[in-house]
């Protein structure tokens, strides 16, 4: 049987778990969930919103708040889930009297059409 591949998602997962200190099997605990989900989530399908926010807190809780580790695991999480960081998507649902702000942001970032 050959060994899964881990995706960029997993690759960068595990190696936080090896920075906070942490065993895969002590932080798959920590996080709640079983062993093979925890194989599944670093291989195939990252994990949904909730079960990232449940992750960063086991790491945080190690290591310490770490900004740029947050932003990393939720961008490379909604990259493989094909979704907007959850972060991002929070923010834009819990205020819809931005939205049009949000446009008018969007289009100033976007290269002008030609």
């Amino acid at each position: 049987m050959a060994k899964r591949q881990k995706t960029e998602f997993g690759e960068f997962l595990v190696q936080e778990i090896k920075n906070a200190g942490m065993s895969q099997e002590a932080f798959y605990n920590a996080v709640g969930i079983a062993k093979p989900t925890f194989y599944g989530l670093i291989t195939a399908a990252p994990p949904p919103p909730e079960l990232q926010y449940r992750m960063l807190s086991v790491l945080d809780e190690k290591t310490g708040k770490d900004p740029v580790r947050r932003n990393k695991l939720l961008d490379l999480a909604a990259q493989d889930r094909n979704e907007i960081p959850a972060d991002i998507n929070a923010l834009i649902k819990n205020d819809p009297k931005q939205w049009e702000q949000i446009r008018i942001a969007l289009a100033q970032l976007q290269p002008a059409k030609r």
